[in-house]
């Protein structure tokens, strides 16, 4: 994770509301578990600050039926199109490919950090 990559610059305009963010409580359980990775190797305080900066610097959406989708390659991946759909979302930004290779879902635009910044120079 890092702390200067195109994801941290996004994370950052978000904090100043530069930007929008929307989460769900299914995704700050998978993000938590995620940050919870050996590989990561950050202290649980550190965690526990930045799932506070989230909660704190974005929008949580309750989740509604009507809007689930399955249509991702991973399933598990399919939360973040259900919420794109209910909120009518311009992009999600991410580095998993299963979403990447969709590059659209109906008119929200999936791209990479860096890609999402390049449209804001």
């Amino acid at each position: 994770m890092s702390k200067t990559g195109g994801a941290a610059a996004i994370f950052e305009r978000v904090l100043e509301q530069q930007f929008f963010n929307f989460y769900t409580d299914e995704m700050l359980v998978e993000l938590e578990r995620v940050l919870a990775r050996p590989k990561f190797r950050l202290e649980m305080e550190k965690r526990e600050h930045f799932l506070h900066l989230i909660r704190e610097g974005s929008f949580q959406v309750q989740q509604l039926n009507e809007f689930v989708v399955k249509k991702c390659r991973d399933p598990q991946d399919d939360k973040f199109l259900s919420l794109a759909k209910q909120i009518d979302a311009d992009y999600i930004i991410s580095l998993d490919e299963d979403l990447l290779v969709l590059k659209h879902f109906g008119s929200t635009h999936i791209l990479t950090p860096g890609e999402f910044l390049a449209l804001f120079k």
